[in-house]
């Protein structure tokens, strides 16, 4: 049974509901015999606490409205009816508060709403405070609500996380079931903004555990159809957007939807790459931060006096193209200018969610593409409000990498039945195409943008840490090459080994015998004198001591043995030993399990004060400066396991005038002048590697 315990001093809560929360849970132990109806309850109450969370956010989101634009309703047909003035006015506004709070109640606003979520589920010791994630979830509010085009299931997500996280730290749950918890909280969220439980239980699946696993699925759905059970008992049923019902004329039709997935896939890549290079040009601009952000929304402002219908997440925009009330040359518009007002907002600082604004770009590029064959040949195109919704499922496919999501979500926020095979196909074509043009999704962007590269960066930095010299096995038994036939069968009896390697006094190598290749000539006893070792051996290809096991990996996989012989690089080559895959996979897994714990363990450090990270014995965690030696190689270049007996836990480097961290450091970007270093060894290594 999980055991309550409190840690003192991190709880981000207010005294009261900490000790409200704590109860709860306290109570729900001493009720509660069986570890399952524990965890079935943690999961109702986390879907408890999402509705309730989503149905904040709406409530705040109304008043904020009302405060900058004096109506509720839709953003689009609020701002329609105020002066050009008081639409370039407003964002302006809502973009300078929302920067002061991230400035100067946050101070360091780093990664928000799903991506805080993705690095905290897999680094598994990283905390989400619910104290910042409030105040992250107000500046988006304020931010969205006041025109800055950023969608609300990032905050939404982000709190419920973090209710999920207190939890799990009050009953000190396990990393997996921690991970699962975390990910009911933002199910829950995005079910009760969405009304879509099975769409936001398929987004935690796909885009932030990636684990389809049966007992997460499970808790998934039970959160997010109890947060929607609650969202309904507060805001009414039915879909989010209601339209007319959907249906293909006919089979050409049907075709042409599916086919839709591809310039979805260019469209959603390319509105990727438009917010990354946004976000990277705006970044150099060396102003203060705040009048960065507010500068981003009178570039907003400047576009809503012509097209309100950039404004806010866009829900208004949505049911506007759905019902085809929009004509060629406004969708035209509507899918550019909302791009450009994304990437305006998040690239100035803007803290929020994408998902919504995408869903805009998505219907908008649909219904364009659908009024353009409409007037091509009319008897194609049924309606262009399926067309629209269609692209929704591709534009997100593509963005998000997750089509079953984004087939669900998208079937979820209309509810038509009869759209369900184009959408799916659509967006299973767009996400396969987006994929291979471009390797990260919206959200993974945003993290490598900040040198968090999720799972690839640690695993690969120690298949190229891991050296031949560090797993080869010197003294393997060996059989002589003028050995006869039948007493090769003997001593593979005597080793009880089914590989032998043939090698010469002298060192030289003849090649590889299996025990199955001298079990039939043993049997013919005339072959004895005249079938030898070195007539049967096989011709293997061979590796050096100083070769990386991530060069070397491939010769495993074109011949069926499990060990390659270790050869120097003289004429002829010599025998040194032999190595093993079983040996490089355990190799591989301590590697990254040791990398995996120090990066963890620097990482909770460094929110603290600068000080030394104790470790055992003669070993330390220093940070570096580059010896100027080294500008201009890399990580990989160096070797530095093998070569100075280190492990490079972090890299920094200044960029914009701000030090930038980068958690694992990468392995192909050269090094320049500034750069330093994260090391852990030994302190007379990394003496020596400073004095370089």
């Amino acid at each position: 049974m999980p055991r309550i315990q409190t840690r003192g001093g991190w709880s981000p809560l207010p005294g009261w509901a900490d000790r409200i929360l704590r109860g709860i849970v306290v109570r729900m132990r001493v009720l509660l015999r069986g570890e399952r109806a524990l965890y079935f309850l943690l999961y109702v109450l986390t879907g408890v606490l999402g509705g309730f969370v989503a149905s904040g956010v709406r409530w705040l989101s109304a008043g904020i409205q009302v405060i900058f634009y004096q109506s509720g309703g839709t953003l689009l047909a609020a701002a329609s009816q105020l002066p050009w003035y008081w639409k370039l006015g407003a964002p302006a506004a809502g973009a300078l508060i929302a920067g002061a709070i991230i400035h100067y109640a946050l101070r360091s606003p780093e990664s928000s709403g799903v991506a805080e979520i993705m690095e905290a589920v897999a680094l598994k010791q990283r905390e989400i405070p619910l104290r910042r994630s409030l105040l992250k979830a107000l500046s988006s509010l304020v931010l969205m609500n006041s025109g800055g085009s950023v969608g609300r299931e990032g905050p939404t997500a982000a709190v419920s996380a973090a209710l999920a996280t207190r939890i799990s730290a009050i009953l000190q749950l396990t990393p997996a079931r921690r991970n699962i918890l975390i990910g009911c909280g933002v199910a829950a969220g995005m079910a009760a903004v969405y009304n879509a439980p099975l769409g936001a239980a398929l987004f935690v699946m796909e885009v932030v555990i990636a684990n389809f696993a049966m007992d997460v699925f499970g808790p998934l759905v039970v959160s997010a159809v109890t947060a929607t059970l609650v969202s309904h008992a507060m805001w009414g049923e039915g879909p989010l957007y209601s339209a007319p019902a959907f249906a293909p004329g006919g089979l050409p039709e049907y075709l042409a939807l599916c086919l839709l997935g591809v310039p979805c896939a260019l469209m959603g890549n390319g509105f990727t790459s438009l917010l990354q290079k946004t976000s990277d040009r705006l970044r150099t601009f060396t102003i203060h931060p705040v009048i960065k952000l507010g500068m981003g929304g009178l570039m907003v402002g400047t576009m809503a006096i012509y097209l309100p219908h950039v404004l806010g997440n866009g829900s208004g925009t949505v049911s506007g193209i759905l019902n085809g009330s929009f004509g060629l040359q406004l969708l035209a518009l509507i899918c550019i200018s909302k791009m450009l007002a994304t990437a305006m907002s998040l690239g100035s600082g803007g803290l929020g969610g994408i998902m919504t604004p995408t869903l805009v770009v998505g219907a908008a590029f649909g219904a364009l593409i659908g009024r353009l064959l409409e007037q091509a040949g009319p008897d194609l195109v049924s309606s262009p409000g399926a067309w629209a919704l269609v692209g929704m499922a591709g534009v997100l496919a593509a963005t998000t990498h997750a089509p079953i999501m984004a087939t669900f979500m998208t079937f979820e926020l209309c509810q038509e039945y009869a759209m369900i095979l184009p959408i799916g196909v659509a967006a299973g074509a767009s996400a396969l195409m987006a994929r291979r043009l471009k390797g990260s999704s919206i959200y993974t962007e945003r993290l490598a943008k900040r040198g968090v590269d999720l799972d690839a960066a640690i695993e690969e930095s120690a298949l190229h840490a891991i050296h031949v010299l560090d797993v080869v096995w010197r003294d393997p038994p060996t059989i002589p090459p003028e050995m006869p036939v039948r007493s090769v069968v003997e001593t593979f009896l005597r080793s009880k080994r089914h590989l032998m390697h043939v090698v010469g006094e002298d060192g030289t190598y003849y090649g590889l015998i299996a025990m199955q290749d001298v079990l039939l000539a043993a049997d013919d006893r005339r072959l004895d004198a005249l079938v030898v070792a070195m007539d049967v051996a096989r011709q293997m290809p061979s590796v050096s001591l100083r070769d990386p096991v991530s060069s070397i990996m491939e010769r495993f996989w074109f011949q069926e043995f499990g060990e390659l012989p270790v050869l120097t690089g003289g004429e002829p080559p010599r025998f040194i030993g032999v190595v093993t895959r079983r040996d490089i996979l355990g190799a591989f897994d301590r590697e990254v399990l040791g990398r995996r714990v120090l990066t963890a363990r620097y990482k909770m450090r460094a929110r603290e004060e600068a000080a030394p990270l104790p470790l055992m014995g003669d070993y330390s965690v220093e940070e570096v400066p580059v010896p100027s030696s080294l500008h201009g190689r890399t990580l990989a270049d160096l070797a530095l396991p093998r070569t100075y007996n280190l492990t490079a836990l972090a890299m920094k480097r200044e960029e914009a005038g701000e030090l930038k961290e980068i958690i694992p450091p990468p392995l192909d970007v050269k090094f320049e002048p500034g750069d330093r270093l994260i090391l852990v060894g030994r302190k007379s290594n990394l003496s020596d590697f400073s004095r370089l």
